[in-house]
């Protein structure tokens, strides 16, 4: 097998001068001989890397041009006749069309001929044939109208399918129209009738000496044939060469054999066939392209975009495809053959070097089937491509303050309950307010009236009774002072930390922070003793304060007379002592309902803090489904989160009647909203000792939610997929989201898909992808291999008394591309017939796939 990858990127020049070209002629050519000026311009055009040219002159070919073309083809040049010629047609700016005539490099030099004298050209007066067409009238005169040269051209047998035409857009004689129905009806039918654009404009700001040019023109019109224009068609960059110094200056890069059959297909694929920049169009890591294998020191050399494999049944393709991926060391079932002698197998990289420690993407038979029916083996692929776009650090994330959370919330949990036991733990006083009140009130009464009926005079006993009301506020104040001042000494306060993740922060970063926390800890330490030191002071100066106060009331007189006669009278001191003991009897029930009502507002606020931070989950959810999305063209992973099963959850709540279905209906309706009255399910009923305090406990402690990976393509949610279409989305979902560019093997993928998918999104996915990273495919779809404009199309071949191989291999294989097409007598099947000839017989539909790529664009 010789060293041919099939279509592949060349350097082609289809508008070349001819060292006879009739005008414009600048090659210098009066001090040199043939034989020399052959060699210069062989020589010019390979130092240029140019491979194909097509070898122009004006109206007529001369025998010097054929002799030329002889020449150059001896020596490797493959060379197309261009015959350019002058229409009857005015452009915009009343030149005449200049047009072209690309010859099958294949036919034969005496048809030509024979054209050249039926077509004649109009020279004022008359008619003359093209080749009796003197220099002078070619300059000035000869023109041909568009409808003669096309018919002449249709109607002649010799010529069919053995021509290509083209027209310039821009330059001197290019196809142009103004507003005027008639030319626009004449431009129109050129366009239609036309198979391509020729094209000699600027695309190298740094050579150009136009001041007005934009070096943007190929761009521009490329994207208008391609993508605005009625007619789709090929646009094509040449030198128009006149002279040596011009060639290799403007080529295009064409991606097909060196034949006509090759320069067809910019028909076909006018887009993908044809590149105008400067360097070869390849993929960049060359490490990551398999140059070709070897198998028994036969060589089958590789494309780096696509290759497919097809052949008959057992003949070899998923043989060799699963070889390369053992070879690879993937992971190859048993139930699929790999070649006998695997140590004669060797794969040889772009790089040059022969390895097997690097990777390779295989995708055996039926494998997305497989994975898109097994949920497991899904989410590894997810997770994997997760990792890859660095979002898994947003689901630690997730994970980690959901742990913050319920961590926050059992501490939380923990002191509201602490709250309830002290609260249900009060101990009532056994007496009522409002009677103490009552009888200290009577107490009182009774007391004031003994005072009354003394030898105390009113402004004497109303004295005594301020001052004693006094004492007894200050006293009381005293104690409040003293208690305040107890609270206050036990304050403490806890240091500020630096939360981060292990082995995460550079150390010395580490190191900076926790030096400014411990700085910040001292400050703050000290200046917290200082305020707790300030305030005792104030409360020492206000305890001394009250505590002189109550040394003043004892030193009054009236209050001292007042308490001696209280000593004295009996009944006074009972009912002091009475009032005293009631009103040690208020305060223990006011200092009940303090701490009623201080534990209660307590627990409330408890229960808000609870319920505040319970939300927090939801803010969580929320940050994470915003943030995690993968998103690729039509192609989506989002994150959804789902409610968990309720009914498992809440299995220790009593299901007779239907307060548990209710309650749990709620919560699916409306999860919020129900959060906040956890606390008082008081209605509920409870399996197994449980109580409300379980619920809440278990509510509080549980995150009810959790995350699915949610795949959406064209809208389409994964899970509502038919088979086929899931198949392809697994196929996107390796591929696609992966940054990897290494090779792709995929054995089969049709089997997993309907044909729809196949030609509609397969197709046109495999044609994105293979410009990305080099696939080597196996199938047995016509649409697949053509569709897919694929590049290298490997036939493979088991030896049998009918379909032989050479030397009796048990296995054969022969490569080319699409445009490869030939029949010829042979022993051996491989040999007998071109690519498309194989493709024809061995896919079914293979022809109706040529067609319908051919019919594409409406061809002529």
């Amino acid at each position: 097998m010789d060293n041919n990858r099939g279509s592949q990127f060349r350097k082609w020049d289809l508008h070349l001068h001819s060292l006879d070209t009739i005008l414009n002629n600048n090659y210098n050519i009066t001090n040199a001989t043939s034989d020399e000026l052959f060699l210069e311009l062989l020589n010019t055009i390979k130092e240029s890397n140019i491979e194909v040219v097509g070898l122009t002159n004006y109206f007529r070919f001369t025998d010097k041009d054929f002799q030329l073309k002889t020449y150059l083809e001896k020596n490797g040049i493959v060379v197309f006749m261009n015959l350019e010629v002058r229409l009857s047609n005015i452009n915009k700016v009343d030149e005449l069309f200049d047009y072209h005539i690309i010859f099958n490099d294949r036919l034969d030099e005496q048809l030509i001929k024979n054209l050249l004298g039926e077509l004649k050209a109009d020279i004022g007066n008359e008619e003359k044939a093209f080749n009796l067409l003197t220099k002078t009238e070619i300059e000035k005169q000869a023109n041909i109208s568009f409808d003669t040269l096309i018919k002449a051209l249709r109607q002649n047998p010799s010529l069919k399918n053995k021509y290509l035409t083209g027209f310039l857009t821009r330059g001197h004689g290019s196809a142009t129209s103004d507003s005027d129905s008639r030319n626009l009806a004449v431009y129109e039918k050129i366009c239609i009738n036309t198979d391509s654009i020729i094209h000699s404009s600027c695309n190298d700001p740094l050579t150009c000496v136009d001041p007005k040019c934009k070096h943007n023109n190929l761009e521009n019109d490329r994207d208008y044939w391609l993508n605005k224009s009625k007619y789709v068609r090929p646009l094509l960059q040449s030198s128009d060469a006149h002279s040596f110094n011009q060639i290799g200056k403007k080529f295009s890069w064409i991606k097909a054999e060196k034949t006509f059959q090759g320069l067809k297909q910019i028909l076909f694929e006018p887009e993908d066939r044809i590149s105008l920049t400067i360097e070869k169009p390849q993929l960049e890591k060359v490490e990551l392209v398999i140059d070709h294998i070897s198998i028994s020191e036969k060589n089958i050399y590789l494309s780096e975009n696509l290759n497919a494999i097809i052949g008959g049944r057992s003949n070899g393709k998923s043989t060799l495809l699963n070889s390369i991926a053992k070879k690879l060391n993937k992971n190859v079932s048993d139930q699929n053959f790999v070649f006998n002698n695997m140590n004669e197998f060797k794969i040889f990289w772009k790089d040059g070097n022969e390895s097997y420690d690097r990777q390779v993407e295989y995708i055996p038979q039926e494998y997305m089937f497989k994975l898109a029916n097994n949920e497991n083996e899904l989410n590894i692929l997810v997770n994997k491509i997760i990792r890859s776009r660095n979002l898994d650090k947003k689901l630690e994330e997730y994970d980690d303050e959901c742990k913050t959370i319920r961590a926050d919330i059992q501490l939380l949990l923990t002191e509201y309950f602490s709250k309830i036991e002290k609260l249900e733990n009060l101990v009532k006083p056994d007496e009522e307010k409002e009677t103490t009140l009552t009888r200290l009130e009577e107490y009182r009464e009774k007391h004031l009236s003994i005072l009354s009926e003394s030898d105390f005079n009113t402004e004497e006993k109303n004295v005594f009774q301020q001052k004693k009301a006094e004492k007894e506020k200050f006293e009381k104040n005293i104690q409040e002072y003293e208690l305040q001042k107890n609270l206050v000494s036990k304050l403490g306060i806890q240091s500020a930390s630096l939360k981060y993740q292990e082995n995460l922060i550079d150390e010395s970063i580490l190191r900076e922070f926790s030096e400014f926390f411990e700085k910040v800890n001292k400050e703050l330490q000290d200046n917290f003793k200082e305020k707790q030191k300030n305030i005792n002071s104030t409360l020492d100066s206000q305890i001394y304060n009250a505590k002189n106060e109550v040394v003043k009331i004892e030193k009054n007189n009236a209050y001292i007379k007042g308490i001696k006669f209280l000593k004295t009278n009996t009944e006074l001191i009972k009912l002091e002592e009475l009032i005293q003991s009631e009103t040690q009897i208020l305060q223990l029930i006011e200092d009940f309902e303090h701490q009623k009502d201080t534990l209660e507002k307590e627990i409330e606020e408890s229960r808000i803090t609870i319920i505040d931070r319970y939300s927090m989950y939801k803010s969580a959810r929320e940050k994470l489904e915003s943030k995690f999305k993968i998103s690729e063209i039509d192609l989506e992973i989002s994150l959804k989160f789902k409610m968990i099963n309720l009914y498992d959850e809440f299995a220790y709540i009593n299901g007779q009647g239907n307060l548990k279905n209710n309650f749990i209906e709620s919560l699916t309706v409306d999860f919020d909203a129900i959060i906040s009255s956890i606390f008082n399910q008081t209605d509920l009923r409870f399996n197994n000792n449980k109580t409300i305090r379980n619920l809440i406990e278990h509510f509080f402690s549980t995150h009810f939610y959790d995350y699915d990976f949610r795949i959406v393509y064209q809208d389409d949610e994964f899970k509502q997929m038919s088979p086929g279409k899931k198949a392809f989305v697994i196929l996107k979902l390796i591929l696609e989201f992966s940054d990897s560019k290494i090779p792709v093997l995929i054995d089969q993928p049709e089997d997993s898909l309907d044909n729809r998918a196949i030609y509609n999104e397969l197709t046109k996915y495999i044609k994105d992808t293979k410009k990305q990273r080099q696939i080597i495919i196996v199938t047995h779809n016509p649409n697949v291999v053509v569709g897919s404009d694929c590049e290298n199309i490997i036939i493979a071949n088991q030896h049998s008394n009918i379909y032989k191989n050479k030397n009796n291999e048990k296995f054969a294989y022969v490569n080319g591309g699409l445009e490869n097409s030939f029949t010829r007598k042979s022993d051996y099947i491989l040999d007998s017939q071109g690519i498309r000839e194989h493709i024809f017989e061995i896919l079914e539909g293979g022809k109706d796939a040529f067609e319908k790529r051919e019919k594409k664009y409406n061809v002529k």
